[in-house]
C-alpha cells in the first residue's frame, strides 16, 4: 500500500511538472493579423474573425443571434448589473436602427454611475476590499471604496489603475496595506507576502501562495521568488520561513519575471514599490493586458480563453485571439470599456447561450457563451427593482470616514458630490442668534423656527441639516432628524411629515463641544444650516433654506417645537456665513448627504449579511476572481425560508398594490419588470388565482416569490 501511494504521488508530480511558472513568456504580445473573410461576410468584428475557424469546426451557424429581448437583458446584466426597464426594453425592441445593439452597449457603458456600482462587486472581491470584518481594529486594514468607485466612474486607464494600487495614492493605500491578522498566523501571511501574493494573482494571473511557504511542487516558483517580491515592500530584508520555520536565508529583492525589469534593492522602500509598479504596468509586460482581457472574457462568456483564470501559464484555447485582445487593449490606452464594447458587439457574444460541456470533454471548444446565474448582487438589485424596496442607507454605518469599517456609502456619495457639484444649488446660510457666531459665541441652546405654506402634499421632499455642534429637527412637532457632528450632515426624507397647508420646521440647536464643561461655559463657533428641496407632481419646486427669515430664541419654552406654538418675542436669526463660509467648509459633504438620501443603494454597496453571504458574497479575506455559479443548499434555504427576503417581498407586495388595483394589470406589470415579457395565458390565469380578485397582499407576495424563483429570472441567457 505504501508503494502504491508513493507511485500515485510520483505520477501526479511528474504529470504536473510541465506547468512551468514562467511560461508562456510574459513579454508584450505581438498583434496577430486578422483572419481574412469574404467581402460580404458579416464577420466584421475582430473577435468573430478569430473565432470563425472554431465555429466552422463545430458546425455552428455563425449567423444565428439571440432576440433583441434576450440580448438586452444579457448586456444590461453584464455591463451595469441591472434588469432593463420595461419601457426602455420595449423601445429597444421596436427600434429599427441597424446599429441599435452597438448603441445600446455604448449607452450602458456611458452610464458611469451604474457601471461603477456594478463593477465594484468584481473588484471588491479581487482586491479584498471589505466594508467590515477581520483586520479593521487599530487601522490594521483600510477600505479603498472611494478611490475604487471614482476610478471605475472615470474609467481610469487600466495601467494607471494598477499602478496606483501598487504604488499607492491617497485613498488606494488599503490594497497594499493588506490585513493585519489578530493572533498568531503563518509566516506566509505577513503583510509583505500578502502584497506579493495578491499582486501576482490579480494582475499577473500567477499564484505564488504555495511558494510563500515552500518551493512549489507543481511549477517552478520557489520560496525565494515569493520572498524576493515581498522584499520590495519590506522595511528590511525578510528572513525566509519554510513551512513556517525560519531557515536563516534572505532572498534578494526581485520581480517574478526579471526579463521585464529590475528593482534596485538599495533604493528606499517607497521608491522600490514605485519601480515595481513601473515594471508591472510597462508596455513590455504583456501578462498584465493578457490577464485582464482573459478575466473580461470569462465574465462575459462564462469561461476564460485561459483556464483557470488565475493560471495564465496554462495554454489558451485560442492564443491569437488572446494576444490580439491584449495588444488591442494596450493600443487603446488600456481602456477596459473599449475592450468590453468590442466583445459585447461581437456576433459571438450575441449568439445563443449553451450549457456547460460534458464532464468527459477532452478539449474545450467554443460553442457560444455559457448560461450564467445572476450574481448575488445582481439578484438583489433585480429584487429591489421589482419590489421597489432598496436598502436603507442609515444602517450602513455612515458616520465613518470611508476608510475604516463601514462608511462605504458615504465614500461613494462624496465622489458623486465632487462630480456633480454644479448640479446642486445649495445656497443656504449658516445662522445663529449672534452676529459673531462664525468666530466664537457663548455656548448653550438656541431654538429656531420657520413656518411655510404648501398648496398640496409634495411628491418628494428631502432636506440636509448640519449644526455646530448638534441639533434635532422637528417637522410639524415630530422629530425627523438628529445631527451629532457638523462635519457629517444628516439627511432626511421630509415627505412623511409634511401636509397641505401650514407647516413648521423647528430646530433644537446646541453649541458646545467640551465634554468637561456645560455648553453655557464654553465659547466657540456656532451655526445652523438647513437646505430642503420640496417637489410637486406638477413640476413645481420649493426650496427652503436657513436665512434671516428664520426666527430664534435662547430661552427654554415649553412646546416650542409644536406648530401651534406662539413665538411671541422671538427675534430674527442672523446669517453669519455662506454655505461654504466661516469654519464650515462642507458644501461637498452637504451634497453627499443629499445624494445619499436620493440614492437607490445597490447591493454592491451594502454590508454583508446572511442573505448576501448565502448568495455568494465572499468575506474578502482572500482574493476571489471568480464566484461559483452553481446554486447551493444554503441559497435554497435562505431564498425559501430567510427572513430578509421575506421582509422585502412583503413590502414589495404593498408597493404593487398601491400602484395597481386591477389584478390583470398587476400581473402583467410584475412579469414585464421581472422577465421583460408579458405572461402567457396560462401564467396569467395561475397568477390571478394566486393573488385573488381583487388582489390581496399575501397573494401578491407569493407571486413575487414565485417569479423570483423562475430560472428565466435568475439565469442570464
Amino acid at each position: 500500500m505504501i508503494r502504491l501511494t508513493f507511485l500515485v504521488i510520483a505520477f501526479i508530480f511528474v504529470t504536473e511538472l510541465p506547468l512551468r511558472g514562467d511560461e508562456p513568456n510574459p513579454v508584450a504580445p505581438r498583434k496577430p493579423p486578422l483572419p481574412s473573410v469574404a467581402a460580404d461576410s458579416p464577420l466584421t468584428n475582430p473577435v468573430d474573425r478569430f473565432l470563425q475557424a472554431d465555429l466552422t469546426r463545430q458546425k455552428i451557424d455563425e449567423s444565428s443571434l439571440v432576440s433583441d429581448r434576450v440580448f438586452a437583458r444579457r448586456v444590461y446584466q453584464d455591463l451595469v448589473g441591472l434588469l432593463p426597464d420595461p419601457q426602455e426594453l420595449d423601445a429597444f425592441v421596436a427600434d429599427q436602427q441597424p446599429e441599435k445593439r452597438r448603441l445600446l452597449v455604448q449607452k450602458l457603458l456611458g452610464d458611469r454611475r451604474a457601471y461603477a456600482e456594478h463593477w465594484m462587486t468584481f473588484w471588491n472581491d479581487a482586491l479584498r476590499n471589505a466594508y467590515r470584518g477581520t483586520g479593521f481594529i487599530d487601522d490594521g486594514r483600510r477600505q479603498i471604496t472611494g478611490w475604487l468607485f471614482e476610478s471605475l466612474y472615470d474609467n481610469k486607464p487600466y495601467n494607471q489603475f494598477v499602478h496606483e494600487l501598487i504604488s499607492p495614492v491617497d485613498g488606494s493605500e488599503g490594497f497594499i496595506k493588506g490585513i493585519v491578522w489578530r493572533g498568531v498566523v503563518n509566516a506566509s501571511q505577513r503583510r509583505e507576502l500578502q502584497a506579493a501574493q495578491t499582486i501576482s494573482q490579480v494582475f499577473m494571473g500567477t499564484n505564488i501562495k504555495c511558494a510563500s511557504c515552500h518551493d512549489n511542487f507543481l511549477n517552478d516558483w520557489k520560496l525565494s521568488d515569493s520572498y524576493g517580491l515581498a522584499n520590495v515592500f519590506a522595511e528590511k530584508p525578510l528572513e525566509t520561513f519554510e513551512c513556517n520555520k525560519p531557515n536563516g536565508e534572505f532572498a534578494p529583492v526581485k520581480f517574478l519575471y526579471p526579463q521585464l525589469g529590475k528593482i534596485d534593492a538599495r533604493a528606499p522602500r517607497k521608491e522600490r514599490i514605485k519601480q515595481l509598479a513601473d515594471v508591472i504596468t510597462s508596455p513590455n509586460n504583456g501578462r498584465l493586458s493578457r490577464t485582464v482581457v482573459n478575466r473580461l472574457w470569462a465574465i462575459f462568456f462564462g469561461r476564460g480563453i485561459v483556464e483557470p483564470v488565475d493560471d495564465m501559464a496554462a495554454e489558451p484555447w485560442n492564443r491569437d485571439l488572446l494576444d490580439w485582445l491584449a495588444a488591442d487593449l494596450a493600443e487603446h490606452g488600456y481602456d477596459l470599456k473599449h475592450t468590453m464594447e468590442l466583445i459585447c458587439t461581437s456576433r459571438a457574444y450575441q449568439s445563443p447561450s449553451v450549457g456547460l460541456p460534458p464532464p468527459g470533454e477532452a478539449e474545450y471548444a467554443f460553442r457560444g457563451p455559457y448560461v450564467k446565474r445572476m450574481s448575488g448582487e445582481q439578484f438583489l438589485d433585480a429584487v429591489a427593482a421589482l419590489t421597489g424596496v432598496w436598502p436603507d442607507p442609515s444602517g450602513q454605518m455612515l458616520r465613518r470616514d470611508g476608510r475604516g469599517q463601514g462608511g462605504q456609502i458615504t465614500a461613494v456619495a462624496r465622489v458623486l458630490a465632487r462630480k456633480h457639484r454644479d448640479d446642486y444649488d445649495i445656497d443656504a446660510q449658516w445662522i445663529w442668534n449672534d452676529p459673531q457666531a462664525a468666530t466664537a459665541t457663548r455656548g448653550g441652546v438656541v431654538h429656531f423656527r420657520r413656518a411655510f405654506e404648501l398648496a398640496s402634499v409634495p411628491a418628494s421632499a428631502r432636506a440636509v441639516i448640519a449644526c455646530d455642534n448638534s441639533c434635532k429637527l422637528f417637522v410639524n412637532g415630530e422629530e425627523a432628524a438628529t445631527g451629532e457632528n457638523w462635519q457629517q450632515p444628516a439627511s432626511v426624507d421630509l415627505e412623511p411629515f409634511l401636509k397641505a397647508g401650514r407647516n413648521v420646521f423647528a430646530v433644537h440647536a446646541v453649541n458646545g463641544n467640551d465634554k468637561d464643561k456645560k455648553p453655557e461655559e464654553s465659547s466657540n463657533p456656532a451655526g445652523l444650516l438647513l437646505h430642503a428641496d420640496i417637489r410637486f407632481e406638477d413640476g413645481r419646486r420649493l426650496v427652503l433654506k436657513t436665512d434671516s427669515e428664520w426666527i430664534c430664541s435662547a430661552e427654554v419654552v415649553g412646546n416650542w417645537e409644536q406648530p401651534d406654538f406662539n413665538p411671541k418675542g422671538w427675534q430674527h436669526a442672523v446669517a453669519v456665513a455662506d454655505v461654504n463660509g466661516g469654519p464650515w467648509q462642507i458644501r461637498d459633504e452637504l451634497i453627499a448627504a443629499l445624494i445619499t438620501r436620493e440614492m437607490k443603494i445597490r447591493a454592491a454597496l451594502i454590508m454583508d449579511d446572511e442573505l448576501t453571504r448565502a448568495l455568494g458574497r465572499s468575506n474578502r479575506e482572500q482574493v476571489v476572481t471568480r464566484r461559483e455559479s452553481i446554486a447551493t443548499t444554503l441559497q435554497a434555504l435562505e431564498l425559501t425560508n430567510g427572513h430578509a427576503l421575506d421582509a422585502i417581498l412583503k413590502k414589495g407586495a404593498e408597493n404593487w398594490l398601491r400602484r395597481y388595483a386591477d389584478a390583470n394589470e398587476l400581473v402583467s406589470g410584475v412579469y414585464a419588470q421581472a422577465i421583460g415579457r408579458t405572461p402567457t395565458p396560462m401564467e396569467q390565469q395561475a397568477a390571478i388565482e394566486l393573488i385573488g380578485m381583487p388582489p390581496e397582499a399575501d397573494g401578491v407576495q407569493d407571486l413575487l416569490w414565485v417569479v423570483l424563483m423562475l430560472p428565466e429570472f435568475q439565469l442570464v441567457e
